[in-house]
């Protein structure tokens, strides 16, 4: 069970997170509006939920790209670890199936475009939107499971070759711009699908999208620019659980980065130790199984 989902149907841990979540005004903007007041919204967008989230998550893709190309990383480190996971399920299972070949060649000439796209050559925005479309199902095939809807394995299969619609194709163009107008401050180390609660499994595991010169970013699709505590909630669980094993990375600020405003909120991890007792609240959070507290 994921973190967010403790948050959802744990009531003790809800109280434990919610005593040391930063409250809006612990955070500051890199905009002219307060933090979580900003209404311009660049980039309108109206779709259905499951296609909501694939735009999310093809846009982290790209996001991540955008950043490993400007800070000259590795393109094998950058791409997400859930497509390949979910591409080798793909293979497993469906192997016999003839539109498996399909997706192998398209996802394999993808490869090759994000590996150029990270190394500085041109890419055509189209090209790699459609690969992270394909890629955004995969992972989601990985994360959630294979759905029943689809009536043959054929089927199944065909759905990770389709490319995005027009109007999703010009959305995430449409993010991208904004990307690269307003997130220009990246330089440092960067880690990539950052993943906490490796060693004490405290929730099951735990990923956060982008971490870059000690900033803990997550990249907010959606149209909504106001606080929500179960995000901010989310976003300390990370530093906790970063806590709990070790420090492994070197967090300094958490962020929010609104993709349709081209905004971000931050919050110093400095100020959060000194307001609120996080050392207390780690402790009681590694006390966390999937079922409740264990207080042995």
């Amino acid at each position: 069970m994921s973190l967010a989902s403790l948050l959802n149907t744990n009531s003790t841990l809800q109280r434990v997170i919610r005593e040391v979540t930063p409250v809006a005004g612990d955070f500051y903007s890199d905009a002219a509006a307060a933090p979580f007041k900003n209404k311009n919204l660049l980039a309108e967008a109206q779709f259905t939920s499951y296609v909501s989230g694939l735009i999310r998550t093809s846009f982290q893709y790209l996001a991540c790209a955008m950043i490993a190309r400007k800070n000259g990383d590795s393109p094998d480190m950058a791409f997400n670890p859930f497509v390949v996971k979910g591409h080798e399920v793909i293979n497993e299972f469906f192997e016999d199936v003839p539109e498996t070949a399909v997706l192998n060649q398209l996802y394999a000439e993808f490869r090759s475009k994000w590996t150029s796209f990270v190394h500085g050559e041109q890419i055509h925005p189209s090209e790699m939107i459609r690969g992270a479309f394909m890629c955004s199902k995969l992972d989601t095939i990985y994360r959630v499971g294979v759905r029943s809807t689809f009536t043959s394995t054929e089927q199944f299969v065909k759905q990770f070759t389709i490319p995005p619609t027009p109007d999703v194709m010009e959305d995430l163009i449409q993010l991208i711009q904004i990307f690269n107008e307003h997130f220009t401050t990246i330089h440092g180390n960067t880690f990539y699908s950052p993943s906490f609660d490796q060693k004490r499994r405290v929730v099951g595991g735990a990923y956060a999208d982008v971490m870059n010169d000690g900033t803990l970013y997550e990249l907010k699709v959606n149209k909504k620019s106001g606080y929500a505590w179960k995000e901010a909630a989310e976003l300390v669980g990370y530093y906790l659980l970063n806590k709990i094993e070790g420090e492994p990375y070197p967090i300094r600020r958490l962020a929010f980065y609104r993709a349709r405003f081209g905004t971000t909120e931050y919050v110093d991890v400095d100020w959060l130790e000194n307001k609120y007792d996080l050392d207390h609240a780690a402790r009681m959070l590694s006390k966390a199984k999937r079922g409740g507290f264990d207080y042995s």
